[in-house]
């Protein structure tokens, strides 16, 4: 049934967005937008949300429906959200990697888990991390050579694994950080590309038997840290204070610990989570400064009031807001998690549309930060944006999702990288030695494509 343009009252209740209330994005016979959502799907979405708040999408059989306005993305991910589960890309394809984590889990499940998991991002336990992050942040500083070229993204992937691993697990993942950065790389590679398809794991396909390679080898870590960590309990070994000792002794409401198995997936969930997203928030930013000057000296001239030389420590981000600023403008020109997807379970009226059982729902977070329906210079970047704390909380910012499943470690995630942006800034700038702009490659999370290459000099 074709979908009658009509405005919902809570749209037509904000008079200034110019934008139509539904519009239909045309497309090919038989595969409809599906070839344009692999050419660039970053770029249907900023043009469809500047034109309208909801669009209609046709991927083969599929209808998908790209929500591009605050309030229809708050009624799909907080108001309605049970009426939604995740959508084919996480919710299948992304199970021979996550299993039945926190990020693929749903209904009952997922309320049960994020109850077992919650302890371990109590403010309490989160300034406890920021000790470790802290350390780590300078103990890979330090490992920088003045003058060296190199990659910002890999380094930033192998600094938050190596904090992940300590905050985690309370293990050096240092010496494996290559080969887990890689195995996680093919993983998200074929999220992405058999969610275009829905390709089973099973079929005896190449890009399959490279998917099992990859689980392989993060198990092998994962399974090994567990059954460590059990015989060192066994041994009557102390709460460590990382995640994994949280949920080893983590009971459910029938007295019921985790299983080997449930441990694996919701660890492999967090890895991935904790550790992706913020390397590639801190990858961006560091273009952002790169590519702003005026930004950078700001920076560094609040880190050198306030820090007077010494290393920042957790009691210090407080003190540093426009350090802050500069992590939120980063999240909202390139939000990690750009695209949040759900599929409906029964019959939705999402703005004019009906959204039948079966429609995947989209709701594109990074078009959405880019419209300026929304945002003034939607494309500058002006980390002034945040100075009021409130701005955090704007209609049309969503960088950690929204609702019930909001990110559960987005606090994690910001003191991560508070500490290491003024860890480095403080001792670093970095000179971009490729031609910007820089494109974004959008895999499971948003990355930069071919790194960010720059030649360290020392401040």
């Amino acid at each position: 049934m074709e979908p009658t343009p009509s405005a919902s009252p809570t749209v037509a209740a904000r008079p200034r967005d110019p934008r139509a209330a539904l519009a239909i994005e045309p497309g090919l016979p038989l595969v409809g937008n599906l070839l344009d959502v692999r050419r660039d799907r970053l770029g249907l979405q900023v043009r469809a949300v500047r034109k309208a708040q909801l669009t209609r999408l046709r991927l083969l059989t599929r209808t998908a429906w790209l929500v591009g306005d605050h309030e229809l993305a708050q009624q799909v991910l907080v108001t309605d959200e049970d009426s939604f589960i995740k959508g084919p890309a996480l919710g299948e394809v992304a199970r021979p990697l996550l299993g039945n984590g926190l990020l693929t889990a749903e209904k009952e499940d997922h309320r049960r888990q994020r109850k077992l998991m919650a302890p371990a991002f109590t403010p309490r336990r989160i300034a406890g991390y920021g000790q470790v992050m802290a350390a780590r942040a300078q103990a890979a500083a330090q490992a920088l050579r003045p003058h060296a070229m190199i990659d910002l993204a890999a380094e930033m992937m192998g600094t938050t694994l190596d904090i992940v691993g300590r905050t985690l697990f309370d293990v050096d993942l240092h010496g494996e950080a290559k080969e887990i950065g890689e195995a996680l790389t093919a993983c998200m590679e074929y999220m992405v590309k058999a969610g275009m398809w829905l390709v089973p794991a099973s079929l005896p396909l190449p890009a399959n038997r490279r998917l099992r390679a990859a689980v392989a080898r993060l198990d092998a870590t994962v399974l090994r840290v567990i059954a460590q960590r059990r015989a060192a309990l066994a041994r009557g070994a102390d709460d460590r204070g990382d995640v994994l000792s949280i949920l080893l002794e983590a009971r459910d409401d029938d007295g019921q610990a985790l299983t080997d198995r449930q441990l694996r997936d919701e660890i492999m969930t967090l890895m991935l989570a904790g550790h992706e997203t913020t390397a590639n928030l801190l990858a961006w930013t560091w273009y952002a400064l790169a590519t702003h000057p005026e930004v950078r000296a700001r920076l560094e001239a609040e880190l050198d009031a306030v820090l007077a030389g010494r290393s920042p420590t957790f009691d210090d981000l407080a003190r540093l807001p426009y350090t802050a600023q500069i992590l939120d403008e980063a999240l909202r020109l390139y939000p990690p998690a750009y695209v949040v997807g759900r599929m409906a379970e029964r019959t939705v009226q999402l703005g004019g549309a009906t959204v039948a059982p079966g429609d995947i729902v989209l709701v594109s977070i990074r078009a959405m930060h880019h419209c300026p329906v929304y945002w003034d210079e939607p494309e500058a970047f002006r980390p002034e944006r945040f100075a009021d704390r409130k701005a955090r909380t704007s209609p049309g910012y969503l960088p950690w999702g929204g609702g019930p499943r909001v990110c559960i470690g987005n606090h994690f995630a910001l003191v991560e990288a508070q500490l290491v942006l003024a860890t480095w800034a403080q001792r670093f700038r970095f000179r971009l030695a490729q031609p910007a702009p820089i494109t974004p490659e959008p895999l499971v999370t948003l990355r930069p494509r071919g790194g960010v290459w720059v030649e360290v000099e020392p401040r």
